[in-house]
């Protein structure tokens, strides 16, 4: 009885990873938030149908430019309104007034990825489809004394904390400032040992990599010119050049702008790395040891979360091996650096490429 639970098993894992298609990045990046819309018609009702398509129009156009560089932007496909209801998954009002006439509000819609991705099929327009790994930023000024993480003027931290989350791909996470980050994030700790401390508040805030930048304004309490320059990183694989913003304006706004293109060089950067063409599908064949049924249901899991992967076929299966074709997009180099942001590492060995769990990693 034993031996044949274990054949059924075996048998329905085989089974769930031969469906196909594999799901990619997280749905939040598929969510595009704070849609301003402003219309007129000739009854509320009537005004408010008609922003509600807008805004689904808008949200798109926003979202394949969040998902590409702007030089693809002109590549960009539209989409008529019977177009927009497959793609539509939901919405949401984050704040509306209305008239007799007119429809005045801000929504949040929700698009399917997979929708989205076979809109863009054939036009040429790189992607990403794989979620930038979890990153812990941390703010310091740049004062004379040295590095102010949780002193000094609030302005730089306070702009992080309203727009790190803004209609972004990157998943940000900022230190709260309690006893145990001033320890652990102690100016003296990120001068001499940033690696170090920055994969200590990593582990903290579960975040999967951390980097520290520094801004230095020429005003730190009215800046019209702030620059900011990285000064170590922990599992972070693009380099941050370095930015200067120059602008007038009150404090809160030029913060806040100094915010924004840093966190969009931050993503732009990571999607230069990252991007590949719906277009071209690419064969792999992949040996995968296995230890127990266990690990083989957990590597399956892991792949289930690799979007560039989009068909696996078993060519063959045992107790100790898997032998598999990955059909997937992009470059080798480029599924590499996927697998491993989800704990699996790809090699080629003397025969074929060979897949395992990347040491350290728990199962599931």
């Amino acid at each position: 009885m034993a031996v044949a639970k274990r054949a059924l098993a075996l048998v329905a894992l085989i089974g769930c990873l031969a469906l196909g298609a594999i799901g990619t990045a997280r749905a939040d990046a598929f969510t595009v938030r704070g849609i301003a819309v402003d219309v007129e018609a000739d009854n509320a009702v009537l005004a408010r149908e008609m922003a509600i398509e807008e805004a689904q129009a808008d949200g798109l156009r926003q979202l394949l430019e969040r998902l590409t560089l702007p030089q693809y932007y002109g590549q960009l496909p539209a989409a008529d309104q019977q177009a927009l209801t497959r793609l539509v998954t939901a919405f949401e009002v984050e704040e509306e007034s209305t008239s007799a006439t007119r429809y005045v509000g801000r929504l949040s819609v929700s698009y399917d990825e997979n929708a989205v991705q076979g809109l863009l099929q054939g036009t040429g327009v790189p992607i990403v489809l794989e979620s930038p790994p979890s990153l812990l930023v941390v703010p310091a000024l740049d004062e004379a004394a040295g590095l102010a993480v949780f002193t000094g003027p609030e302005g730089w931290r306070d702009a992080w904390i309203a727009e790190a989350g803004q209609n972004t791909l990157l998943d940000i996470r900022l230190p709260v400032g309690d006893l145990s980050d001033l320890r652990m994030l102690s100016a003296e700790a990120l001068a001499s040992e940033p690696e170090t401390a920055l994969a200590l508040a990593a582990e903290r805030y579960d975040a999967e990599a951390a980097i520290l930048l520094v801004a230095r304004p020429d005003d730190p309490v009215s800046p019209t010119r702030v620059t900011v320059t990285e000064r170590g990183s922990f599992n972070w694989q693009t380099d941050f050049a370095g930015d200067s913003l120059a602008m007038d304006g009150e404090a809160a706004d030029v913060w806040q702008a100094a915010v924004r293109r840093s966190r969009n060089t931050l993503e732009t950067e990571w999607k230069s790395a990252n991007l590949v063409t719906m277009d071209r599908l690419a064969r792999l064949p992949v040996a995968v040891s296995l230890g127990s049924l266990e690990e083989w249901a957990d590597i399956r899991g892991r792949l289930d979360q690799v979007g560039a992967i989009r068909e696996i076929a078993v060519e063959a299966f045992s107790q100790q091996e898997a032998e598999l074709v990955f059909n997937h997009i992009g470059n080798v180099s480029q599924l590499q650096r996927a697998l491993e942001a989800r704990g699996l590492r790809l090699s080629e060995g003397a025969q074929t490429w060979r897949l395992q769990r990347m040491a350290g990693q728990p199962a599931g």
